[in-house]
């Protein structure tokens, strides 16, 4: 999209030490979470990213009060007195730089946090909205956990949108016998599909939007993800299957069936 200049005021350079991150990882990580940020302007401090140091290293927070995205880059040592919310419109704008670069230098100061990329500088005025308290949320104990393709759950998950009515959510019946999705369609029939996945707990049918379900599943960058639940009405917590299981989180809040 193309966005009024005026939108963009001129920002003074962070003043400032910066340090030092790898734009791959850095980039990736951004693309985790970003997403989870709200478009909701009458809400501000959702549509920030929060970038904190979390004993001593990198994590970025975002949500829209549907979902929560938590991505933890040990590799990116932050002094863990550092927290600052940062507009999510700039940093999409920050991944496309990020594309063609090997590193990025961040500075932060009271205001405002410069990126430069290359000798390109993307300077962004720092939200000084209180961000909600989001770290209550993942202390819960998860009893019902399914591991399955990501790849095929995708798939079945595009089909299902495909065909859904009135982007209606999707269902995920999970027990022994693995997952199967199910969803209206337009045509009142039933959309209907069997993923395979090795599943430990108590049967269970939960709904979700289908969109946020889809992006959560998209940002595990590993071969099979985990989806974990407490029953229909509580939260449930995607992860990357793995030596990365602790890396990304993202928390999704079911809908009712």
């Amino acid at each position: 999209p193309t966005y009024n200049a005026l939108d963009f005021p001129n920002v003074a350079p962070a003043a400032g030490t910066p340090f030092t991150v790898p734009a791959g990882e850095f980039g990736e990580a951004l693309r985790q979470v970003v997403r989870a940020a709200s478009s909701d302007q009458m809400r501000i401090a959702l549509t920030g990213v929060l970038l904190s140091g979390e004993d001593g290293t990198l994590r970025l927070v975002a949500t829209d009060s549907y979902r929560l995205a938590v991505r933890d880059v040990a590799s990116i040592v932050v002094a863990t007195s550092t927290k600052v919310l940062i507009p999510s419109r700039a940093l999409t704008e920050l991944q496309r730089l990020l594309t063609s670069a090997s590193e990025t230098a961040i500075c932060i100061d009271e205001n405002s946090v410069t990126f430069d990329v290359g000798g390109t500088k993307l300077t962004t005025r720092i939200l000084t909205n209180e961000y909600p308290n989001y770290k209550n949320l993942l202390s819960g104990t998860y009893p019902n956990a399914i591991t399955t393709g990501r790849d095929a759950l995708l798939d079945a998950l595009r089909r299902a949108r495909i065909l859904a009515k009135d982007q209606g959510p999707v269902r995920l019946q999970m027990n022994a016998n693995g997952l199967k999705l199910t969803a209206g369609t337009k045509d009142n029939d039933e959309f209907e599909e069997d993923l395979d996945g090795v599943y430990n707990g108590d049967d269970i049918t939960i709904a979700f939007n289908s969109d946020y379900l889809a992006a959560g599943i998209d940002a595990i960058p590993t071969d099979d993800v985990i989806i974990k639940t407490i029953d229909p009405a509580r939260p449930a917590v995607i992860t990357a299957a793995g030596d990365k299981s602790d890396e990304y989180l993202y928390l999704l809040m079911p809908q009712r069936i």
